[in-house]
């Protein structure tokens, strides 16, 4: 239990730090751009990675107030903001997926609120949402995650992806499994709020947290043509490689042990 607190109090250090240098990096100066394309490429980057950042933070804050089940949970979140932010790096025509991906979703909401029997809205309001679900879809298809990273070096990024997500914020059996934990003789179960995660699971989250936001970074910084913070970025990077690559040692080392 020591070398675990240890080891999260690394880990933690590390998130901290990386925070710290994030927030100088989105506060330099704007980037220059040459046209409404590319301004637009370049807000929604930003914008995926201020989202990324934003939730690092948040997954860092439930760390430290030993959250550890909701740290993974936003960890997830992360993952997904750098899968569209290095989908947008390798195909910057991939914007108009992103749109197309948005105005099915508005569609839908929209045809819901119609069908609700509950709906309260004035009839202007209802008459707007009524011209705008006439449109139809117009060939507008919804994003499979799944294909984000087809031929990418990161495709790693989206195993993990599903691999969270059965925690995820939503019910499902795999999230219930970690509330309860059954008596094997009386039958009796013992509730379970804010559980732990085990060793493996932890560590799993962290590293691919911590790639996430690492590769995050370099992608935006190949937008812009000076930034300070190169250097501290590249010896976040080393610590970074040096905390997982510790943890893999003692893993292996742990696993020949019980082998023998």
């Amino acid at each position: 239990m020591t070398e675990q607190r240890s080891r999260t109090s690394q880990w933690l250090a590390w998130m901290n730090d990386y925070v710290d240098a994030a927030r100088r990096f989105t506060s330099e100066d704007p980037i220059d751009v040459t046209s409404d394309e590319e301004r637009e490429l370049i807000a929604l980057k930003m914008a995926l990675y201020a989202r990324g950042l934003t939730l690092f933070e948040s997954a860092l804050l439930l760390l430290e107030n030993d959250r550890q089940l909701d740290f993974r949970i936003y960890s997830r979140g992360v993952l997904e903001a750098t899968m569209y932010l290095i989908a947008l790096d390798r195909n910057p025509a991939f914007v108009s997926k992103m749109k197309d991906d948005d105005f099915k979703s508005r569609h839908s909401r929209a045809a819901l609120h119609l069908d609700a029997k509950t709906f309260s809205g004035a009839d202007d309001v209802k008459q707007q949402l009524q011209e705008f679900v006439d449109q139809g879809f117009r060939g507008a298809k919804a994003i499979r995650l799944d294909t984000l990273l087809e031929g990418s070096d990161f495709d790693r990024l989206y195993r993990s992806y599903r691999d969270i997500s059965g925690d995820a914020a939503h019910v499902s059996i795999t999230a219930l499994n970690r509330h309860y934990i059954e008596h094997p003789e009386t039958g009796l179960a013992t509730l379970i709020l804010h559980p732990a995660l085990d060793d493996d699971d932890f560590h799993h989250t962290m590293t691919e947290l911590g790639i996430s936001m690492t590769v995050a970074t370099l992608l935006i910084m190949k937008i812009k043509a000076k930034t300070d913070v190169w250097d501290e970025f590249q010896t976040l990077l080393r610590r970074y490689r040096a905390l997982a690559s510790e943890w893999y040692r003692d893993d292996q080392q742990l696993q020949q042990e019980d082998n023998v």
